[in-house]
């Protein structure tokens, strides 16, 4: 029988119905649980079996680690390493997907940091600090507590000298820098709420900056972090030291230039673009972002100037036009947006891919249902944008 196909986010929330219900059950009955961990697996097993039969492996194997985390959790026991490697020990072997028992491991030496067992810890996770950012600065932080640990009572080292783990904590963060992991490649299970690790992570990252004031990749990796997480605070305060240390490099400029925007500080964006032009005068990036402030602000005058620098620059006419078109866009003008599409579709036969997208959307853009209309225009600009940052910085017409 071919099974039945169902939305995904219909799936989605039995997944989560079910999450809820474990999770209810777990909290009244921890000490149950603890007491024959492997009936309560049998138990949830049961219950998947019944409820989502069809469960996807992956879907499956997330719903295993989030279940297992709270019983991890819930449990008194939840300081023993012993008991920990049980548990898991017992949700491994109800996965389905090879691998599955990394998340677990990587967990394990979480806890470990938790608990005050950092040796054990940095050899715990040392397999995995490749995997993700995260886990570098996990390993430097137990170095870094151990050389602090070191400098207490009558044993510690010589005043001024530097011990081996707060070496060791150094070189952990300078591979980090060197290596460049991944940022947030781990999916740790939903039901851990506030996660301690980021907390380690930030606290490390913020002394490798000072440690290594003259390394900016730290910059680099905490801005990718911040802005996955959507922390937009660690992200103002990273941009604060960027535009200090690195004031002409490009990429902390366009960093904060899109951070501005997203604050909808259009002067502070407006002082970026000053700044990157003083420093790049010859790209075309500054002069885009120029373009797009004035479209966004519905400057006209500044509009004009900036494509008057655009044109002596040698902007793509492609862009250009594009441009245009949003410009009359934003300001509702449908008979010049209109005007300048068929510009674009002379110009741009070879791209009809592209161009079907934008007229199907331009239509809705105009539409006389507000909401509907408001989500066309996003979508048209936020797709207009990549478009054109792709083509400039390529620097290569189409």
């Amino acid at each position: 029988m071919v099974e039945e196909w169902q939305p995904e986010f219909l799936v989605e929330a039995k997944v989560d119905l079910v999450r809820k219900d474990l999770i209810a059950y777990i909290e009244k009955n921890s000490e149950k649980i603890d007491s024959n961990i492997p009936i309560f697996f049998g138990h949830v097993l049961s219950i998947i079996d019944s409820s989502l039969p069809n469960l996807d492996d992956k879907a499956y194997d997330r719903l295993i680690d989030d279940i297992t985390v709270k019983v991890l959790e819930e449990s008194s026991k939840s300081n023993d390493v012993e008991y920990i490697e049980r548990l898991f020990s017992h949700a491994h072997r109800l996965k389905r997907r090879p691998g599955g028992k990394m998340i677990f491991d990587i967990i394990l030496g979480l806890k470990m940091i938790e608990i005050g067992k950092y040796r054990e810890a940095i050899e715990q996770l040392r397999p995995f600090r490749k995997i993700d950012a995260i886990i570098y600065t996990a390993i430097a932080y137990c170095y870094h507590i151990l050389a602090t640990e070191t400098y207490t009572g009558e044993t510690g080292p010589e005043r001024g000298k530097t011990s081996d783990m707060a070496l060791n904590a150094r070189e952990q963060m300078i591979e980090l820098a060197r290596v460049r992991p991944p940022v947030n490649r781990l999916k740790f299970p939903r039901v851990i709420k506030d996660l301690k690790v980021n907390k380690i992570f930030w606290f490390m990252l913020k002394l490798g900056i000072e440690w290594f004031p003259e390394e900016p990749r730290f910059l680099t990796i905490g801005l990718e972090k911040a802005t996955l997480d959507g922390n937009q605070v660690m992200r103002g305060e990273l941009l604060t030291i960027a535009s200090e240390r690195y004031y002409n490099e490009m990429e902390f400029l366009r960093e904060l230039y899109s951070y501005k925007i997203s604050e909808r500080d259009a002067t502070g964006a407006a002082a970026v673009i000053k700044q990157m032009t003083q420093h790049h005068p010859q790209d075309l990036e500054p002069v885009y972002y120029g373009l797009q402030l004035s479209i966004i602000s519905q400057q006209a005058t500044a509009y004009a100037r900036f494509r008057k620098m655009a044109v002596a620059n040698g902007m793509p006419v492609q862009v250009l036009m594009l441009l245009d078109f949003s410009f009359s866009l934003v300001k509702g003008n449908k008979e010049e947006a209109f005007a300048g599409l068929d510009m674009i579709r002379a110009r741009m036969a070879k791209k009809n891919h592209y161009l079907i997208l934008i007229e199907y959307l331009a239509e809705d853009a105009f539409s006389e249902n507000e909401g509907r209309a408001r989500h066309a225009r996003s979508v048209l600009m936020d797709s207009i944008d990549q478009y054109c940052l792709n083509l400039i910085t390529r620097k290569q017409p189409v």
